[in-house]
């Protein structure tokens, strides 16, 4: 996506400082570009005096004076990046020029590079002891440098030299702001205006103090003053449009923006002002922007993807996926191409394919490796390829340490294993590194939980709810929390007001549920749930949670009902099926029951709930082959059908035949619902069949520590155990297995192991 609108820094800090960096007249040389390159500066041509300035430093680089002057055209047109590198060469070139230090200090300031700001501040000021710029940019720098009391000093001796400086005196006001004193701030914001009644920079100091305070009102009635003074500000007009979007009057924007573009007049305001338009949902006007930078060769690519992103929003994917394709044939190296077609694959769960573009995008700008290498890790995740998950999150975290996004994957992926430490670490760390962010406390509270850690919970929920607005997600941990204190009256509080903040949270009902159940008030229960589906018709989760509450109070009807519901909603609920399958076997009810789904299959050839049941209820019939031909017609009608390709890869891998295709099929049913065990373990058991205990063990163990009563899945991580060569963690697991049920389908295997190890 494009990058917001150029808006000022929102530390308070650096706003206010009004050094000046724009195109200034500079000390003329004998080379024929220097003068060409100002000719072209005096009639605003700043392309081309980009091109003749640069040629001018490629016949002699230590001229400080065109560095300078290269720079102010950078600084003019809103190259950010090279203003910055041009105006730290040109003040190293000339130590001695006041204009070189302050504006190099300025862009080292806007950096958060304090102490070098500080060292260009002083350069100043050995040269013009008494300048108010210096001063005011040395007090900048002693601030970011959390120096306060000096900061406040050299501000106020430049306020004694320059009383009417403006700047001071809003630099002065942002000051006291940071130290809390908010009323000597807007006191400080309004002398600086009574002191540069003309400065429009003023201004939108003010107005950005204003906001900070939720005064809207005020702070528009002031940047439309700026507006007036400076009509072709970029920063009046930046902070003018931020607002008025920030406020949800995406129209008012329109001429604010307009005036950004015109006055920079670069590609990339363009680019913005097409963002704008897109957000704003007038996808034409962004169209026409985009179709015209397209035609250049130097922003084809990046138009045309743009171009392509819009299409695909709008529902136009072949359109979209040539648009890519047409730019890989003509830039194949295009890291934006790459990426955005891998996304469009992913999308369309074509993960083998996507992964090749991945690593692409990675290789063709190492120095932006870190998106695609974390998409990539996702993609292993939804595969349920956990270990390959986990090192591919490491790689993002080798790439950008402080990838607070791939911290958190990690540790949901180490919690899901049940490397409880592991997960704690990087919850931890999470939080270090973005201090702010809500989600990473939540993991980190869920982690603390896990470890028995309820204090810890507890401060990071207060933190959550001290810091971010009510959320459902907060009280259900809350709710966690409290009940492994024993506290139930609270956790139901808590749960009460996870429902009321968001009556469509499934956990708040679940665990309100829950608390029902266990204080035997089934009546509080059943009348909890049904208001909810009468509210929610469609909620798939809901109506297996009425399942199981009609089957703990006997209900066999209304069961049955809430199974058949949740099948035709969440086709993917491997346990509605098996519980609706053992419901008609223990009633000696399955030729009956098959034959009323394979009805529904006739009367809905598409129905991928009924032609799913109808293979279910072959294999209960113990008719393999009728099973397999019913998924495998399953999988014809939806190739993502998760219980289809789950169970039929289940039968591969059994009889130890296609395990290539087993492979494929549990993988794409871990996919879908990577949270269920079931396929976990699956796709576990087919990579142990196919000789690869390092990739099994990661999604046996899961399986198994999710259900530990679960014997056969506590079967399966013993074998795997014992094809690693861990045997006395394979016997003890084994055992396990078999204490559980000593008939359970894989018994005489186990006792078989078991023979060997103990044996040896």
């Amino acid at each position: 996506m494009l990058a917001e609108p150029p808006m000022i820094r929102p530390r308070i800090l650096v706003i206010a400082l009004a050094l000046p960096i724009a195109a200034i007249a500079c000390g003329t040389t004998s080379a024929d570009h220097v003068r060409r390159a100002e000719r072209h500066v005096s009639k605003k041509q700043y392309s081309e005096a980009i091109i003749e300035y640069r040629a001018a430093l490629q016949q002699n680089g230590k001229q400080g004076t065109v560095r300078l002057a290269l720079a102010d055209v950078y600084a003019q047109v809103g190259d950010g990046l090279n203003a910055y590198r041009e105006y730290v060469r040109a003040a190293d070139l000339l130590p001695a020029s006041v204009d070189a230090q302050l504006k190099a200090g300025a862009v080292l300031l806007m950096a958060n590079r304090f102490a070098e700001a500080k060292a260009r501040a002083d350069a100043a000021l050995i040269v013009a002891p008494r300048n108010a710029s210096a001063l005011m940019l040395l007090g900048n720098a002693l601030a970011g440098l959390n120096d306060l009391s000096g900061a406040l000093e050299r501000l106020n001796r430049a306020i004694e030299i320059d009383p009417a400086s403006g700047a001071a005196l809003s630099t002065f006001g942002a000051l006291e702001l940071a130290r809390g004193d908010r009323q000597l701030a807007e006191a400080s914001f309004k002398k600086a205006i009574t002191a540069s009644p003309d400065s429009a920079l003023a201004r939108v100091a003010l107005a950005q103090f204003y906001q900070s305070a939720k005064r809207d009102a005020e702070a528009e009635a002031v940047l439309l003053e700026a507006a007036r003074i400076d009509p072709r500000n970029v920063h009046v007009n930046a902070n003018l449009a931020g607002l008025y979007l920030r406020t949800g009057r995406a129209a008012a924007a329109e001429a604010p923006m307009t005036t950004i573009a015109d006055v920079i007049g670069t590609a990339d305001s363009q680019f913005m002002l097409a963002q704008y338009y897109v957000r704003s949902n007038r996808g034409q006007r962004a169209v026409a922007i985009l179709e015209r930078l397209a035609a250049t060769t130097e922003t084809y690519g990046r138009a045309k993807l743009r171009l392509a992103e819009l299409a695909y929003t709008q529902g136009r994917a072949q359109e979209a996926e040539a648009t890519v394709d047409d730019v890989l044939k003509r830039e194949p190296r295009n890291r934006d191409a790459l990426f955005l077609k891998a996304r469009m694959l992913m999308l369309a769960k074509a993960y083998d394919a996507a992964l090749g573009y991945l690593k692409a995008a990675a290789a063709a700008d190492p120095t932006r490796a870190a998106e695609p290498t974390m998409l990539e890790a996702n993609v292993y995740l939804n595969r349920g390829q956990l270990e390959e998950a986990r090192d591919t999150f490491k790689r993002v975290l080798a790439i950008a340490p402080q990838s607070t996004s791939a911290e958190l994957a990690l540790s949901k992926l180490y919690a899901a294993t049940g490397d409880k430490a592991s997960a704690l670490d990087l919850a931890q760390s999470a939080v270090d590194h973005a201090p702010d962010d809500g989600d990473a406390h939540l993991n980190l509270a869920r982690c603390l939980i896990s470890v028995g850690n309820a204090n810890g919970a507890e401060r990071e929920i207060r933190v959550l709810q001290d810091r971010f607005p009510p959320s459902a997600p907060v009280q259900v941990e809350l709710a966690a929390m409290l009940l492994a204190r024993k506290n139930v009256v609270g956790a139901r509080t808590a749960l009460v007001k996870a429902l009321a903040i968001d009556p469509a949270s499934v956990d708040a009902l679940e665990g309100l549920i829950g608390l029902d159940v266990a204080q035997k008030d089934k009546k509080a229960a059943v009348e909890r749930l049904e208001s909810h589906l009468r509210s929610a018709p469609r909620d798939g989760h809901a109506w297996y949670l009425a399942a199981q509450l009609y089957g703990a109070i006997g209900d066999r009807e209304r069961t049955e009902a809430a199974l058949r519901k949740t099948i035709e909603l969440s086709p993917s609920n491997l346990q509605a099926f098996a519980r609706l399958g053992r419901l008609y076997g223990s009633e000696g009810k399955l030729a009956e029951a098959r034959q009323q789904f394979q009805t529904w299959a006739a009367r809905q050839p598409q129905s991928v709930a009924a032609h799913t049941m109808v293979a279910l209820l072959f294999e209960q019939e113990h008719n393999p082959a009728a099973a397999q031909k019913a998924y495998e017609r399953t999988l014809e009608i939806d190739p993502h059908a998760a219980v289809a390709a789950n169970n039929l890869a289940w039968m591969y891998a059994e009889s130890g035949e296609k395990l290539d295709v087993a492979l494929q099929l549990a993988q794409v049913a871990a996919s879908q619902a990577p949270e269920v065990p079931d396929f976990s373990d699956t796709l576990g058991w087919v990579y142990y069949k196919k000789d690869l205990p390092m990739q099994a063990f990661p999604l046996v163990f899961r399986a198994a520590a999710k259900q530990d009563a679960n014997p056969l899945f506590q079967f399966h991580l013993g074998m795997v155990y014992a094809k690693q060569g861990e045997d006395e963690k394979a016997i003890a697991v084994l055992k396990r297995a078999l204490a559980l049920n000593p008939r359970f389908p894989g018994a005489d295997e186990a006792r078989r192991m078991l023979s060997e190890l103990t044996v040896q």
